[in-house]
């Protein structure tokens, strides 16, 4: 028999019954817990509003809408393509090229003109943010900003968290994805951005060197023209499950998550409609219970919420409880600075 409560009320995190809750997914709402700012909506609306500093131009916007489509990394994708084709034809992929790093021109920009700098974030909350992520065994965000990855690599300590890029030049490999006891893996469900494909395929991280991870975002690779931030910015849940699928890092993480039966913390996630491939992965395994962090609202609106997202979910056991009285719902996280200029 299934258990929830779908009466409008949130319990406290601290009420919610024990259970082995080892496995975590992040939505956006972390990010708009620490900065208002992350309540950006959309990268291509950002980008497609500001031409004039470096957002996508008519050209560019033809491409999204020949391809019926609002995600950067489908047209990033279909472009790249475009330039093989080219070179295998003996044709010039130059024009190509040019779209190529326009658009992720324009990408870059968007994402600076909504990001914090690292300065931005108090440490305090980082700090705060690791410590609740080291209490479970797995972690999955759909974010794709930097706040996951600078909070477990905080003060440079990443303790037992790692990633699946450990291979030559911080790369992925599909063959060596083994998470060893004791480790706690991060995995990035929809791209980050930190994480770029080079124009071979081989996906891989950036790391801060002598360039903060935003100074590289964007920005052509140097001996690698046609490298591209990994994002799944927008789209349908279709057109996100397409995108995943044609990568190795995120199909790898997809089906980890998919295959993943642990009990599931949900913080943060709205679980709409464009996220119909995340509902199917979790409900996979109907039988671990899951506990969906919801902010306050009235009984009506929230008992509303709750049968939607009860609908969706196969679980036996779901409770719904107040975001706010979970850590990474604290308003201690929240920063209180000006939002930052746009970059142009």
């Amino acid at each position: 028999m299934r258990k929830t409560q779908v009466d409008g009320r949130l319990i406290d995190w601290d009420d919610v019954p024990k259970a082995d809750w080892d496995a975590l997914l992040i939505g956006n709402g972390l990010s708009i817990n620490v900065s208002p700012d992350f309540a950006y909506g959309s990268l291509f609306e950002q980008s497609e509003k500001r031409p004039a500093d470096g957002g996508l131009g008519e050209v560019d916007r033809a491409l999204f809408e020949q391809f019926g489509t609002d995600n950067f990394e489908v047209v990033l994708g279909k472009l790249r393509d475009a330039i093989e084709i080219a070179e295998a034809l003996g044709l010039d992929p130059e024009p190509y090229r040019q779209r190529f790093g326009s658009v992720q021109t324009a990408l870059g920009n968007a994402v600076r003109s909504v990001h914090l700098e690292r300065g931005e974030v108090p440490d305090s909350s980082l700090e705060a943010i690791r410590d609740e992520l080291s209490t479970y065994g797995a972690i999955f965000t759909t974010s794709y900003d930097l706040l996951v990855y600078w909070a477990i690599g905080f003060e440079e300590e990443y303790g037992d968290f790692c990633d699946c890029f450990w291979g030559p030049k911080h790369g992925f490999d599909a063959r060596d994805t083994h998470v060893r006891a004791g480790r706690r893996p991060v995995y990035y469900v929809h791209g980050a951005l930190h994480l770029i494909v080079e124009g071979s395929g081989q996906t891989r991280k950036l790391i801060h060197n002598d360039r903060t991870i935003l100074d590289q975002f964007g920005k052509p690779r140097l001996g690698d023209r046609d490298a591209r931030p990994l994002l799944i910015t927008e789209g349908s849940a279709r057109d996100k499950l397409r995108a995943i699928e044609g990568n190795d890092y995120l199909s790898h993480v997809y089906e980890t998550f998919k295959a993943c039966d642990s009990p599931l913390v949900v913080f943060g996630h709205s679980m709409g409609m464009q996220d119909q491939h995340l509902l199917d992965a979790i409900n996979a395994n109907p039988a671990r219970p899951i506990a969906v962090s919801m902010r306050s609202a009235a009984p009506e609106k929230l008992r509303e919420r709750q049968a939607a997202i009860w609908g969706k979910l196969r679980s036996h056991e779901v409770h719904f409880f107040d975001a706010e009285t979970h850590p990474l719902g604290s308003s201690d996280l929240i920063r209180k600075r000006p939002r930052p200029r746009l970059v142009r």
